[in-house]
């Protein structure tokens, strides 16, 4: 009989592991999302490492890892006898260090951050389809994921990585090909913002300044796509007052810039 205590980092690996066994068996999602769970503070760890080491945004770098900790979640062979901690450290590692190093390759390109961020999303984004098909998802699928059209999903793809994601085992595009056209990283479902998408994106970060009335306006105008007519039935205030508050709005937003 085994009289010494079990050792404490041992029973979230036990539970992960079962945990992983039930989804693979099931796919039941609230199993994978315990695994997350049980694993949260790996990932976490590594982004918040590698984003002050390298000034890349924590949240960015945090839903880079998700899709190293998908990996693992497919790839994990317990008949090896690795933890499942160890191995998704590694996958999560491994693709964070993936991310960074491509982000160092490439940074003659001036890749902007909104580009950064959008991919970071549409990495995550392709975790989760991943859990859900049990398979690589189709630019379509990663598309309806994310708010943009399958032709922005690609030309973002050669913006950051110059690689099409038509499968995780897709390859980049040939030597001579054609630079990416920024302007076809558009929303899904409104062919044509009111604001290119890297503004919109800034704005999401910016608008936390504003006051509330002024985040409701922008928010209509530029993320609903709604017309100063319509958002000032929404609100409860005449066209003009509205596209004074949306001018004063980002008079504010762009001293910030």
């Amino acid at each position: 009989m085994n009289t010494h205590p079990e050792r404490p980092e041992g029973r979230p690996d036990r539970l992960a592991e079962a945990g992983l066994r039930l989804y693979r068996r099931t796919g039941d999602r609230r199993a994978l999302e315990r695994l997350f769970t049980l694993n949260g503070g790996i990932l976490g760890s590594i982004a918040q490492r590698h984003s002050r080491a390298s000034g890349e945004s924590y949240e960015d770098l945090l839903q880079v890892g998700y899709v190293g900790l998908m990996k693992a979640v497919r790839g994990f062979d317990e008949l090896k006898g690795t933890r499942f901690s160890t191995y998704a450290h590694a996958m999560i590692e491994g693709e964070i260090r993936h991310y960074l190093r491509d982000a160092a390759l490439l940074q003659p390109v001036r890749r902007p951050r909104w580009a950064r961020s959008l991919y970071a999303k549409v990495a995550r984004a392709t975790a989760e389809l991943m859990a859900e098909l049990g398979r690589p998802p189709l630019t379509e699928e990663i598309a309806r994921k994310v708010n943009v059209t399958p032709e922005g999903i690609e030309e973002l793809m050669k913006v950051y990585l110059d690689t099409s994601v038509r499968s995780l085992d897709a390859t980049g595009p040939e030597k001579g090909a054609p630079p990416p056209d920024l302007s076809a990283i558009r929303s899904l479902h409104h062919e044509t913002f009111a604001l290119p998408i890297e503004d919109r994106i800034w704005l999401e970060e910016a608008m936390e300044t504003l006051s509330e009335l002024q985040r409701k306006v922008l928010h209509h105008l530029y993320y609903e796509d709604l017309s100063q007519s319509e958002t000032g039935e929404r609100l409860g205030l005449s066209q003009r007052k509205v596209s004074r508050i949306a001018a004063a709005s980002i008079k504010l937003l762009a001293g910030r810039a």
